[in-house]
């Protein structure tokens, strides 16, 4: 029942556009007739921007690509672009990947390849139908100062400056670049955030998935797992790309729901993946298997859904820094995903210092003590000084 409900949920005031958007991705053999009527009096200009915000314009191109007497010559010539443009960066970051993999396994570094073109393949069946800005991988907490050495000798460097000690604490994360290559990895030491569900890298590795790509085998999450992750995910961030909808949809058929629901009970992340399923259902028409729809769908799943379809009818940035017009309602947002301890643990880590504090108010040393008590200060001043530019 609750499913139907949300089926019900109000899109009156989404664009005409957005609308069109959607039926091209819950229907890759559109209609002409279908489209042709869906398509009348759009605003090409306003579809365009949508697509490129959502991260979908490779999937989109293949379908108008087939149909294309509906859509302005400008508007294809630009979408072929982009997909030609695309489908060069996939094939950069999957050689860049393969190098990497290769230089982590000649030292005994596991890892698991979280999204990039290995995702790509295994949900799409080709890494030119999705896109990715660069490559996620998940190692061992003990291992990643030894990670970071290989990506330094690569040619990577660290996107920030480390000066004090806590950030593994501070983050699940560290972005790297290389500077001529223009690619951005993330090494991750967890999946997610510090008030997220967290899971030792011994047990995904005792349920990695594998695939095989150009001859080389990659480890990757299990299909239980990259579901948890990718709901999670998505739900931080309000779900305002269709991309990230998109992989669930192209996940969906591929999980057991008896597997599915052992990983619930043991891990939790129903309410995240409720929400998921809610949305991908109402906007993508993807098929919820019953008994994970029974076990993960309710009145709060629904409640999160509904906050989250503000952000997706809007063209909305979210990450790495919420818009100024959305940043309040972002953050409540952000904490009502959150469980009362997730909510303590949260503020905690927030009132810890970060080497952002060290760089803006340098101290010696014997000194850096002084961080604690000067955080909330130096967090305020950010603030103040964000506002005024």
């Amino acid at each position: 029942m609750i499913l139907e409900d949300a089926l019900e949920l109000d899109l009156s005031d989404m664009p005409r556009e957005l609308s069109f958007l959607l039926s091209i991705l819950r229907n890759p053999d559109l209609e002409e007739g279908i489209a042709l009527q869906e398509a009348s009096e759009m605003d090409w200009n306003l579809f365009m921007k949508l697509a490129l915000h959502h991260r979908v314009y490779p999937l989109v191109y293949l379908v108008l690509k087939k149909n294309t007497s509906l859509v302005p010559v400008h508007v294809m010539q630009s979408l072929q672009r982009h997909y030609h443009d695309n489908t060069i960066k996939m094939l950069h970051l999957s050689r860049e990947m393969s190098r990497i993999c290769e230089a982590f396994a000649s030292k005994g570094i596991r890892n698991l390849l979280l999204k990039g073109p290995l995702l790509a393949l295994n949900l799409y069946g080709d890494v030119a139908h999705r896109t990715s800005k660069d490559l996620d991988i998940l190692v061992d907490a003990e291992d990643v100062e030894k990670a970071e050495a290989i990506l330094s000798q690569l040619g990577y460097e660290s996107e920030e400056e480390i000066i004090l000690g806590n950030w593994k604490k501070k983050s699940h994360h560290r972005s790297y670049e290389h500077r001529e290559h223009s690619v951005q990895v993330e090494i991750h030491w967890r999946l997610n955030p510090h008030y997220s569900k967290s899971y030792s890298f011994e047990s995904l590795w005792r349920r990695r998935g594998e695939a095989v790509m150009s001859h080389q085998t990659y480890f990757c999450l299990g299909h239980e797992d990259l579901l948890s992750y990718l709901t999670d995910h998505g739900a931080r961030h309000g779900w305002f790309r269709l991309r990230w909808l998109m992989d669930i949809a192209r996940l969906l058929p591929l999980l057991d729901s008896s597997r599915m629901k052992q990983h619930f009970a043991r891990n939790g992340g129903e309410m995240y993946a409720g929400q998921a399923f809610i949305l991908s259902s109402l906007l993508l028409s993807a098929k919820i298997p019953h008994d994970l729809e029974m076990s993960t769908i309710n009145a709060r799943s629904l409640r999160l859904a509904e906050k989250s379809l503000y952000y997706i009818k809007r063209i909305i940035q979210l990450n790495p820094v919420p818009e100024k017009s959305v940043a309040w309602h972002y953050n409540r947002y952000l904490f009502s995903l959150m469980s009362g301890k997730q909510k303590v643990l949260y503020i905690f880590n927030k009132l810890l210092p970060s080497s952002r504090d060290a760089l803006q108010l340098p101290l010696p040393k014997p000194l850096y003590f002084l961080y604690v008590p000067l955080r909330p200060f130096l967090w305020f001043w950010r603030q103040i000084k964000q506002q005024s530019v």
